[in-house]
């Protein structure tokens, strides 16, 4: 019987339980190389980011240095600039979209104006008047092509970006600065 511990002490340091413990080696590897990339990591966070009485203070100096440019217009430039913007009829929209999914019709009425500078008034007005058809037509997709959501939005803000968009690529030059849709009326049937 005193053999038999001894096989079994030859049997615990046999080459087959020492592959076993190459892979707990590299377990305990890897698991020092993160730890050491993790604390790395949070030093160059901790030095490199402001306490903040720091960011504060950064932040102060840089509301007290802010640019004339970003800064806000002065109430005669304002006045300057809304002066500048003039509004420009674009025509009165009645649209009927069929709605297959739901069996309705729907049936959107808005008047249309565009808002341009006093620079790009009478270029506008030219390519408006050669272009009329074609604007009327992006115009009349746009609203087709949009969906329920966009037509009960208050203020329509995504059917203004598709159409100002639309109407600036017809001109061929981005002479709108805006859109402004009135009178609008949309019924479901």
């Amino acid at each position: 019987m005193a053999e038999q511990p001894a096989e079994a002490t030859e049997q615990a340091t046999s080459p087959e339980t020492e592959a076993k413990s190459p892979g707990r080696s590299m377990y305990i590897k890897a698991v020092v190389v993160v730890g050491v990339i993790v604390a790395i990591e949070c030093g160059v966070v901790y030095l490199m980011v402001p306490s903040p009485e720091k960011a504060a203070a950064m932040v102060q100096e840089a509301v007290e240095n802010d640019p004339p440019e970003l800064a806000e217009p002065a109430p005669e430039e304002a006045k300057k600039s809304e002066d500048a913007a003039i509004e420009v009829d674009l025509d009165t929209f009645s649209v009927s979209a069929f709605q297959p999914a739901t069996n309705t019709t729907l049936r959107i009425d808005f008047h249309l104006y565009g808002v341009t500078n006093s620079e790009n008034e009478s270029e506008l007005l030219s390519l408006l008047e050669e272009h009329r058809h074609r604007i009327s037509e992006q115009v009349l997709v746009t609203v087709r092509s949009a969906e329920l959501s966009d037509l009960t939005d208050a203020s329509l803000g995504l059917i203004k970006r598709r159409i100002l968009e639309k109407v600036n690529k017809t001109l061929g030059k981005p002479l709108l600065e805006r859109v402004i849709i009135s009178e609008y009326s949309f019924i479901e049937q």
